[in-house]
């Protein structure tokens, strides 16, 4: 004769296993949905600005941003001209570029922040030009090392050399990086350009810059 307590339990116990399925996936529901907060993009990140105020990358959501690290005693700010003109034509398609001057390479970029920034203006550069930054060792920049370091990030790691670029996509995404020698106005540059703004893109299996002796080989000044 079954007991008073089977007769409460039994249902019970029914009723658990028919929601403990439901609980499951809604536990894991939770789970992903947290993993992908936890995933940062660049618009976590900020551009250090020439005035001393942090710009945040955010400020460009919705583009595409082609970052490159300027040094105008390099011998690769031969490109700046054609780095101006690639700006010009495609910012209202959709494109910003930014560019982030840095003294670590070959000390291309000497002189105080004010000499930095007067000499690009006097250049006539009408693209956003940040502060002089570190972009590798232990005073890197965080927007670099995510960058570089960063899940999905194209391969190359740290930058080894000035002119390096790289793309963010709408969605704050690193998706492309270019060696110094990948020209603005070069086709490899302008189909790249174009297949992201068209939703074309591919990501390159294997990629990065060149290593630092050969880098430093091109622009031994």
């Amino acid at each position: 004769m079954r007991t008073c307590n089977e007769h409460i339990f039994r249902p019970l116990f029914c009723l658990l296993n028919l929601f403990a399925p439901m609980a499951h996936a809604q536990q894991s529901a939770f789970k992903h949905e947290a993993t992908a907060k936890a995933e940062k993009t660049a618009y976590d990140y900020n551009f250090p600005g020439a005035d001393g105020k942090n710009i945040p990358v955010a400020d460009f959501k919705g583009k595409y941003i082609l970052v490159v690290n300027l040094a105008r005693n390099s011998s690769y700010n031969i490109q700046l001209p054609a780095l101006i003109k690639l700006s010009e034509t495609y910012k209202d398609k959709g494109l910003v570029v930014i560019g982030v001057p840095s003294n670590d390479f070959g000390a291309g970029e000497p002189g105080d922040e004010a000499a930095i920034q007067k000499a690009y203006a006097d250049a006539k550069v009408s693209f956003p030009v940040m502060a002089v930054s570190k972009l590798t060792g232990d005073q890197e920049i965080p927007l670099y090392l995510y960058l570089t370091e960063s899940k999905g990030a194209p391969a190359g790691g740290e930058v080894h050399w000035n002119y390096t670029k790289f793309f963010v996509d709408r969605n704050g995404k690193v998706v492309a990086r270019l060696d110094p020698d990948v020209a603005p106005d070069s086709s490899e540059m302008l189909a790249t350009v174009d297949e992201l703004l068209a939703g074309t893109y591919k990501p390159k299996k294997t990629g990065g810059t060149k290593s630092d002796g050969a880098a430093e080989a091109d622009d031994d000044e």
